[in-house]
């Protein structure tokens, strides 16, 4: 099982500060007497911050009994809970405050896994909003700057999480007989004349609906890929995890076509414009990375229950 710990602040910048409740990523106290209580009673430190005030910053392990005991205190004394939810919904967001649950794999858990979600650190390109053509079509558009003279090949479209490719690395996995790939030309506005030709990290296969819900920024639950409004979120829900892990009915995923590479069903993002299908690659992928020693790459088990 994964590594899991939960952070969070519990903070009171300003003594005189009247408003208190749950926020997205913890919780601000009535009080800084109750900042220190909450300190006490898990034995976390508390430091200074804000106008006189006082924040405990929560980073601790899902077994660690300080945390069963900081959770205990605050519902005792305020009656909120830690957020089931990715995004809390706006009817609960009086009683439930956000909390991060991080997430450590080790090795052998990214080896046993069938697929893994493929994200990467470096940047190649910088995102430009489509027009709505080019996003019904999903072309990935980009701005001509300085990370046309940069080395990396294969990155994201920053700061958002689409990826893309350059060479030499674009001829090497059309050698490797990937199945599903699909890379397609990143189109270029603004800045100049385009030194570095790049192509999306796609594939022709679509997976089914996730067993994970769907959010909006409100918390509610939509469809994975109907009814988008301009400046609508999409998030994957996990339970807060970050970062968060795919999960698929092992049935649905068996019947498609043997892959490679294959994209989420939803586009996910904080906005439409800025939304991008998540990549989800094979063993076999994973193992042509690795022998081209790409650096900067992450990979997430995926589930197949």
């Amino acid at each position: 099982m994964p590594e899991e710990t939960h952070a969070f602040v519990i903070r009171k910048y300003d003594p005189d500060d009247a408003e208190w409740g749950c926020t997205s990523n913890g919780l601000t106290a009535k009080s800084v007497a109750d900042v220190e209580e909450f300190g006490l009673e898990a034995g976390l430190p508390v430091k200074e911050a804000g106008y006189s005030g006082r924040v405990i910053n929560v980073a601790l392990h899902e077994d660690d009994p300080r945390l069963a005991r900081l959770y205990e205190a605050i519902e005792a004394r305020y009656q909120f809970k830690p957020s089931p939810w990715k995004v809390v919904p706006v009817p609960e967001r009086g009683r439930y405050f956000g909390v991060t649950r991080k997430m450590t794999w080790s090795e052998e858990e990214i080896d046993a896994a069938e697929f893994v979600e493929l994200s990467c650190s470096r940047q190649i390109a910088s995102h430009e909003n489509p027009d709505d053509e080019q996003w019904a079509r999903e072309d990935y558009v980009a701005e001509v700057d300085k990370k046309q003279s940069t080395q990396v090949q294969l990155g994201i479209m920053s700061p958002f999480h689409g990826l893309a490719v350059a060479e030499p690395l674009r001829s090497s996995l059309l050698a490797a007989n990937l199945e599903g790939l699909n890379l397609t030309p990143v189109i270029f506005v603004r800045g100049g004349t385009v030194k570095k030709p790049l192509w999306a990290l796609k594939s022709h296969v679509i997976l089914p609906d996730t067993l994970n819900a769907i959010q909006n920024g409100q918390g509610e639950v939509v469809a994975s890929d109907k009814g988008w409004e301009r400046f609508e979120s999409r998030h994957l829900d996990d339970a807060g995890r970050d970062p968060p892990a795919l999960r698929y009915q092992r049935a649905q995923v068996e019947a498609l076509k043997p892959f490679d590479i294959a994209m989420t069903r939803a586009r996910l993002g904080n906005g439409r414009e800025i939304s991008y299908r998540w990549c989800i690659i094979s063993q076999k992928f994973r193992a042509e990375l690795m022998r081209l020693k790409v650096p900067g790459l992450r990979y997430v088990p995926v589930a197949l229950e």
